[in-house]
């Protein structure tokens, strides 16, 4: 079997929030963080034949891009990446090593929902990086829900806001940037009285669950 560049893509992303990966079988692969704080999942064009443990997820991917149209072999010991004459072999790791993420979803309120662009997404990421804020803050206040990027702790630092919406009810929501690790898309948005935030992503089986900070307010 040959791996798309959109999937690619999505295993580059998901290597970011976690360098190790189980992929089961079927046409859905999923990666969560060993403390729990984001779980992605996404259903892909691809149907993988069996269940494997990957330690080393970025590796693989560095093999797949060395040449394009390259075959994967699942075999029982190991990923045979070829091409020609010329072969890769990449061995599993223990499943009692990697640790896969949860089979099911996580069920979704709607308690409020709104829209990201990836033009919002993008400009939530250079907010970060230019303010070097630790939070991204969602927070309805008088009925007017804000989006901010900053530092909660110091009301006088650098911050980035947008309005995003009117709720009737107040809320005050927030998560470390450092988990926003969503691919730069567009997004329907939901902030769950579980105190997580739901990206499902507007025109692609890719969703993510990030949990808020234990400080939250919904």
């Amino acid at each position: 079997m040959q791996i798309s560049n959109e999937t690619i893509h999505i295993l580059k992303n998901f290597a970011s929030i976690n360098n190790s990966i189980l992929f089961r079988e079927g046409d859905v692969i999923s990666t969560i963080t060993s403390a729990k704080s984001i779980f992605a999942r996404a259903q892909v064009a691809e149907h993988f034949p069996k269940e494997v443990a990957i330690y080393d997820l970025s590796k693989v991917l560095a093999l797949l891009s060395i040449r394009e149209n390259q075959e994967i072999d699942f075999g029982n010991a190991a990923l045979t990446i070829s091409k020609d004459n010329a072969k890769f072999e990449y061995f599993y790791a223990s499943k009692e090593v990697v640790k896969g993420a949860p089979e099911k979803t996580i069920e979704v309120d709607d308690f409020f929902k709104f829209k990201l662009t990836a033009e919002d997404v993008g400009m939530i990421n250079k907010a970060a990086a230019i303010t070097e804020a630790p939070n991204i803050s969602i927070t309805c206040k008088n009925q007017t829900v804000m989006l901010t990027v900053g530092d909660r702790k110091n009301q006088s630092a650098n911050n980035f806001k947008k309005t995003i919406g009117t709720g009737l009810q107040d809320f005050d929501v927030f998560i470390a940037v450092e988990n926003f690790k969503v691919i730069p898309d567009a997004y329907e948005v939901t902030v769950s009285q579980r105190k997580f935030l739901h990206f499902q992503h507007e025109t692609k089986n890719l969703q993510y669950w990030i949990a808020c900070e234990p400080e939250s307010v919904v």
